[in-house]
């Protein structure tokens, strides 16, 4: 059921919805052109008679909800009416612990919000607080998910005691358990492979609703569900069935393989970029509603037949996405120079930085002059001024203390490699063992920023280092093989190995994967490297890039005294000679 209520929100009335976390209804509300109330806590469009038209052809059930007063709020009104998805049964489990929070704000209260469940994990939605958060996260089975801003909560019974414990609002999470083991397994509980008649790269397979399976298969690279067939698209390769069969494996499951002989191949393999692009275009274009799709299918389109990078793709129009947003998906070709500084001069009230806001202005630039054909627009503003930040950088005591308290062999040797080519993130992971020249002590960095191929050294200190994990951890392709089969170590993953191993050493300073990169340039031109080889090697367009590090060089700066010490000194010595 949707909710309908009259709400006032950013100095004008608007038609709230209130209902919960249904993708189906959220998908809804985003064609009809609704965006998301973070105050109200709820989705919203401009109260008008055409809009209340939409709902009413768009939503099945719904429920209009009268407020007693339409009086104008001096500020924005806490919400009436917020949607909590609550069990519908007691749990008999009550928790014994005593509740430490049970002071709560009863605003703050409010906010806490139990958004449903993705595999073996609750989402909860729980403002920030300083004394609360620490706890919560200290709870094992709790972590922060960036993607969907919200707390994850391992579906465990004990996680469930302690959480609600310490929350003190009563009852939170519905008593619906995660526990791999207790798989239900009959003669009929199978995973089915068939072809897939339309395209032969592709095979069906049909599999039981077990939340970790699914879970599991929606991360296979590639792997998509089709609701024609009612069951998931894979990738015709026998690296794929090899991950079948190690999860059917696991779950203690069988499978059955229906494919024709010679189905699979191994020439059948996604091309990488490809899948990429195809993801990265579904996301952007479920940003916006269905009506405003095309100015942004436009901008994609151009840029992809420019050959831009996806990270450039994804910013651009991340950008231009929230400027339609802004603007209520008006078409852009109407709007004037002075909605477009308007604009502008909001997202720096939110304090984008002047990085962002270059960017937002470039995409704009972009839209209009390649996509409009407006050859001569321009933006009659000044660039907004730039930030210089200096990057971190470690000593290398301290990249040797990080090292050697990592003691995974893979995940010891991808900070090495990174520390010792000057590596970015996505270059780690999108190394190949064709990459690894080892007679020329060389690797050749493929398609790294920029679309950019570059040769950096081999450190002498990790060849043996190896070829010896190649035999521990044996890989036709990738150097850093993830979880299944054919596929490569994602970058969330190397920066979380980055992170504990930060944690573990004992360091104070806020250190990232990119850090070591840092600390590669730095250390090089304390060494004495000329700067136009470190220029080489990090894969720099402009030395001005490079020279960053010429003002963070530690050695140098040690060479400098103040003034002030000299003044000291001078002063001391002068003493001594009138005291003689």
């Amino acid at each position: 059921m949707v909710v309908i209520r009259k709400i006032y929100h950013h100095d004008a009335f608007q038609i709230g919805l209130f209902f919960g976390f249904e993708e189906e209804l959220k998908q809804k509300a985003r064609s009809i052109g609704a965006q998301w109330s973070q105050t109200h806590k709820c989705w919203y469009v401009s109260y008008c008679k055409e809009n209340y038209l939409r709902i009413r052809n768009t939503f099945e059930d719904i429920e209009i909800v009268k407020d007693e007063s339409n009086e104008r709020h001096p500020e924005p009104a806490p919400p009436e009416h917020e949607t909590v998805h609550i069990a519908e049964s007691i749990s008999e489990i009550r928790p014994q612990i005593q509740a430490e929070h049970k002071g709560l704000i009863p605003e703050f209260a409010s906010k806490i919000v139990f958004a449903g469940s993705i595999g073996k994990y609750w989402i909860l939605k729980v403002p920030y607080q300083k004394e609360l958060t620490p706890k919560l996260l200290a709870i094992k089975g709790v972590f922060w998910n960036k993607q969907h801003k919200a707390f994850f909560v391992l579906r465990h019974v004990n996680v469930k005691i302690k959480v609600e414990a310490l929350l003190g609002i009563g009852e939170i999470f519905p008593a619906q358990y995660y526990n791999l083991d207790v798989v239900v397994s009959t003669p009929n509980t199978r995973i089915e492979l068939r072809e897939y008649p339309v395209n032969k790269k592709w095979m069906i397979m049909n599999c039981p609703p077990i939340p970790y399976l699914i879970e599991q298969v929606k991360r296979w690279e590639g792997s998509r569900y089709s609701k024609t067939n009612k069951a998931f698209l894979l990738n015709a390769t026998p690296a794929m069935l090899e991950n079948v069969q190690k999860i059917a494996e696991e779950l203690n499951i069988s499978v059955y393989n229906s494919l024709p002989a010679k189905y699979l191949s191994k020439f059948k393999a996604l091309n990488r970029k490809e899948t990429q692009f195809r993801n990265l275009r579904q996301s952007l274009l479920q940003q916006v509603p269905e009506m405003a799709r095309t100015y942004s299918l436009a901008m994609i389109d151009y840029l992809m037949a420019q050959n831009y990078s996806a990270n450039t793709i994804k910013n651009y129009t991340n950008s231009f996405n929230l400027f339609l947003r802004i603007n209520r998906y008006e078409n852009p070709d109407t709007l004037t120079e002075m909605q477009l500084v308007k604009h502008l001069s909001w997202m720096s009230e939110q304090g984008l930085s002047a990085s962002s806001l270059a960017m937002l202005v470039n995409a704009l630039l972009y839209y209009y002059r390649t996509v409009l054909k407006r050859d001569t627009f321009e933006l009659r503003i000044p660039r907004p001024r730039s930030e210089h930040h200096l990057p971190a950088v470690l000593t290398k005591e301290e990249c040797f203390r990080i090292f050697s308290f990592v003691d995974n062999p893979k995940h010891r040797l991808l900070l090495l490699i990174g520390y010792g080519a000057g590596l970015r993130r996505s270059e780690i992971v999108g190394l190949k063992w064709a990459d690894i020249l080892f007679n020329e002590h060389q690797i050749h960095v493929k398609q790294g920023k920029g679309n950019k191929d570059r040769i950096v050294m081999l450190p002498y200190s990790i060849v043996e280092y190896l070829r010896n994990y190649r035999q521990l951890y044996p890989s036709d392709d990738w150097v850093f093989e993830g979880q299944y089969k054919g596929e490569a170590l994602s970058a969330r993953t190397v920066q979380q190995v980055m992170a504990n191993a930060v944690v573990r050493a004992g360091l104070e300073k806020k250190a990232t994967v990119h850090t070591l990169r840092h600390s590669f340039a730095t250390h090089l031109l304390e060494a004495g490297t000329d700067i136009r080889y470190i220029q080489q090697l990090l894969g720099h367009s402009s030395i001005k890039t490079t020279m960053v590090y010429t003002h963070i060089t530690p050695k140098a700066e040690r060479k400098i005294s103040s003034p002030l010490d000299s003044l000291v000194q001078s002063n001391l010595t002068y003493k001594k000679i009138e005291n003689k």
